[in-house]
């Protein structure tokens, strides 16, 4: 963020854009936010009431989808930060800073959800100050750790850089006293920044692999076609690629609503990287099933060994697709295997904790219609304040040099520009 004379507020490495036209309540936004507001209806109304009416649980599924949705998938769709963070910053790859913001706001967002969501699910949020007093812990449960990492990385470094974000908004609106304060205060904030940077990847680094652990306490009750002493590494790897394809995808369709461009150059790293995550989970996974004498499981086509196909496929699918240069330039076919992709990472982070699970003289569990419109309600909740992140804060990248197609997720239209202008394609979002 840049003042009158040229000169960064507070880093050099992101730059951003409000969304200032057009209406907020759209006929989307406005389908996310009645969603939501069902869910979260439900959920009070669980809070305060028995249960049985709202789940399906029972002894042995003692968890259902509120833990297995919430805290397992909603936290891999809010990793973007996690990833492209390690990309940027330790692999160097400059260009991704453009579009840390996209990915940090819809991380904070979805682990924020999570963690909203987990106050309703423990059924005594007001308990939730015990965290804060370690006298009171439980050192043996193994939730503890996962109890103390995600409010920590969400409350303290997550937090921390979306202040400039908020430092943006507050110079470009207030008085000149205001932005004076601001030029002062904004060398303090940059000297904490390296110390941020560690802690925000090494606290979800031990979380999302402890939710991998977490299941290791299963033992025999998964199937062994994803129980594995490497589900920590799977875990950690499949949040990876999940933040990195739904940031992808969030770029792709929130450009398409409000027109705006994007570089190409951008898009085709984030799309190699996606690949890579893609192939290197995938290969871990295969010799751990060959190390394990597994792969005859594999392909003995029943209804587990199919379960178990159809999301492999969901994964390489992507990463064969993406290896093509041609793929990697074509919006509409990034925006698909991107989905595809993100649909692969949730589907294993998600099945062992349930569809896999299969406790011995137990009654099967669904989740129940309750159940399902309080899973639903949380994540449309991410996204109704996604989009009005977008649209009063600098989230969406701020420059963009050529974007090659204009694109909808079946067909696009192209518009040409002005021949004396740069060969640059515009986002068109009619029919």
């Amino acid at each position: 963020m840049t003042d009158k004379r040229g000169t960064t507020l507070v880093n050099h490495w992101q730059k951003g854009v409000p969304v200032n036209r057009g209406p907020v309540l759209t006929s989307g936004f406005l389908v996310f936010a009645v969603i939501a507001a069902v869910g979260l209806l439900i959920a009070a109304l669980r809070v305060v009431s028995p249960l049985g009416p709202f789940s399906a649980m029972n002894d042995a599924y003692a968890w259902g989808i509120w833990k297995t949705f919430n805290v397992m998938t909603l936290t891999a769709l809010g990793s973007g930060p996690l990833a492209l963070g390690i990309a940027a910053w330790v692999f160097n790859r400059k260009k991704l800073h453009v579009v840390m913001r996209t990915a940090l706001v819809s991380g904070f967002l979805f682990y924020m959800t999570s963690l909203f969501a987990l106050g309703f699910d423990v059924g005594r949020p007001w308990n939730f100050y015990s965290a804060a007093m370690p006298w009171r812990w439980n050192i043996e449960s193994p939730m503890l750790q996962l109890c103390i990492c995600e409010p920590l990385y969400i409350a303290l470094f997550l937090a921390f850089e979306l202040v400039p974000l908020f430092l943006e908004r507050l110079y470009y609106t207030g008085n000149e006293k205001s932005r004076a304060f601001l030029r002062h205060f904004s060398p303090v904030i940059r000297k904490f920044y390296p110390f941020v940077i560690v802690g925000a990847y090494v606290i979800p680094l031990i979380q999302q692999s402890s939710l991998g652990a977490l299941l290791l306490l299963a033992g025999n009750k998964i199937n062994p076609l994803w129980q594995s002493p490497v589900m920590p590494l799977l875990y950690l790897i499949a949040a990876g690629l999940c933040g990195v394809s739904f940031t992808i995808f969030l770029l792709l369709i929130v450009c398409l609503r409000y027109s705006r461009p994007l570089d190409a150059g951008i898009l085709n790293e984030l799309a190699i990287i996606l690949a890579g995550l893609c192939f290197v989970f995938l290969a871990i996974q295969f010799a751990d099933l060959l190390w394990r004498r597994q792969l005859p499981t594999v392909f003995a086509f029943d209804s587990m060994s199919l379960i178990f196909l159809t999301e492999t496929l969901l994964i390489l699918l992507p990463a064969m697709a993406l290896l093509g240069k041609r793929a990697r330039q074509t919006p509409r076919t990034l925006l698909n295997m991107s989905a595809l992709a993100c649909l692969g990472g949730m589907s294993y982070r998600f099945i062992p904790t349930s569809i896999a699970y299969r406790p011995q003289n137990s009654t099967p569990y669904f989740p129940s219609v309750p159940e399902l419109m309080m899973a639903l309600g949380y994540l449309s909740l991410g996204m109704v304040l996604f989009l009005l992140a977008v649209n009063y804060f600098a989230v969406l990248p701020g420059e963009a040099s050529t974007w090659d197609h204009t694109f909808r997720p079946m067909g696009w239209k192209h518009k040409a520009l002005d021949s004396n202008k740069s060969p640059r394609l515009v986002l068109e979002r009619g029919a």
